[in-house]
């Protein structure tokens, strides 16, 4: 790592642990996160005291947000991810210049045919391929500036790769500090030469908010208590992936207020209603309806040979058979509480 390098991730340290002091002077409720995410943001906050250099490994410490470590693919088996994952028929009809691959230092498994690839990549193939397949990121594309908003992005991944695949874009992220020390570091380490700010509690709030209008960053990173700073822009597009079924209802709602208000384009949700260990939340869905025109995008399924349906058919008809002679449950909480996607466009008075 150059010392460049080394001196921006210093820099980013030193923004969240500002924003963390912050955020504690702060009577609004909204601002600290969910129980659900306390947990979680207490298991990774030794990551603050890591060296700048370890930052070049940060891929090894992603598992927190998405539960994926490199023994996954140190013991696991090459050929049978990619059957298993229908990489081929995966990207059947998509643009080459749409296909994505684990970015450099990453974890996953190499192929000879050049594909770099790990369950992120597919996770994130799948949302690329449905804003591709529904008409949204052609005219994204096409256009000589846009900006989108994700709101809670974990490691920066899809950011990265939406960056990518829609030219000269410009991206902004909310998220909760802790998290965007990761989305920061990461976007910083993929793309040296792309411009990136990170707030400060000490910035003109005014001035930053010209500079994005006259497209002066390709990313921007905002805690999710400074949201209402943002209001005065528009979104081409906002994104969210699996967050906000782990947010406090009142999270929630002012998360939704802002992107109805907002949001000039589309709202891509894959969530589920409720993340199920999360007590704070009742209803995603039945609070989206009540802003949003809603389309609910099918999950992609790979397509299946007679074999292969006539297998399926087996073991469905087996496991309800020892459903019924009560040797199993009837349905995990993944099948009762299924992940959904949809594609919305505000309601509006």
């Amino acid at each position: 790592m150059d010392e460049s390098a080394l001196r921006r991730i210093r820099e980013i340290k030193s923004n969240i642990e500002a924003m963390l002091v912050e955020r504690q002077t702060l009577r609004d409720p909204g601002a600290p996160p969910s129980s659900y995410w306390t947990d979680f943001c207490s298991a990774f906050d030794y990551t603050l005291g890591l060296p700048e250099s370890a930052f070049l490994k940060l891929r090894i410490h992603t598992y927190h947000f998405t539960a994926e470590t490199y023994q996954t693919y140190y013991f696991g088996n090459a050929d049978q991810f990619w059957a298993t994952n229908h990489v081929t028929e995966l990207t059947q009809g998509i643009p080459p210049e749409l296909v994505i691959n684990e970015p450099a230092g990453g974890i996953g498994f190499h192929y000879p045919c050049g594909r770099f690839l790990s369950e992120d990549t597919i996770r994130f193939q799948k949302v690329i391929n449905t804003l591709y397949r529904s008409g949204i990121i052609g005219p994204l594309r096409e256009r000589k500036a846009s900006t989108v908003l994700e709101i809670g992005a974990g490691y920066g991944r899809l950011a990265h790769h939406i960056s990518e695949v829609i030219p000269g874009v410009h991206y902004l992220i909310v998220d909760l500090p802790e998290s965007l020390l990761f989305s920061a570091a990461y976007l910083t380490l993929q793309n040296p030469g792309k411009r990136i700010y990170l707030y400060e509690p000490t910035d003109d709030t005014e001035v930053t908010l010209s500079r994005i209008r006259n497209g002066a960053y390709d990313f921007a990173l905002f805690p999710n208590y400074k949201i209402g700073v943002l209001r005065p822009l528009s979104f081409d597009l906002v994104l969210n992936t699996a967050s906000l079924q782990e947010m406090k209802a009142d999270q929630v709602e002012r998360y939704l207020d802002f992107i109805r208000d907002t949001c000039a384009g589309v709202f891509y949700s894959r969530n589920q209603d409720r993340q199920p260990r999360n007590r704070e939340l009742v209803s995603l869905n039945s609070m989206m309806r009540s802003r949003f025109q809603m389309t609910e995008i099918p999950e992609w399924r790979a397509r299946v040979g007679a074999g292969s349906a006539v297998k399926r058919y087996v073991r469905s008809a087996a496991r309800s058979l020892a459903v019924t002679l009560g040797l199993i449950p009837s349905a995990s909480k993944e099948e009762d509480n299924p992940y959904r996607q949809f594609i919305s466009t505000p309601l509006r008075s």
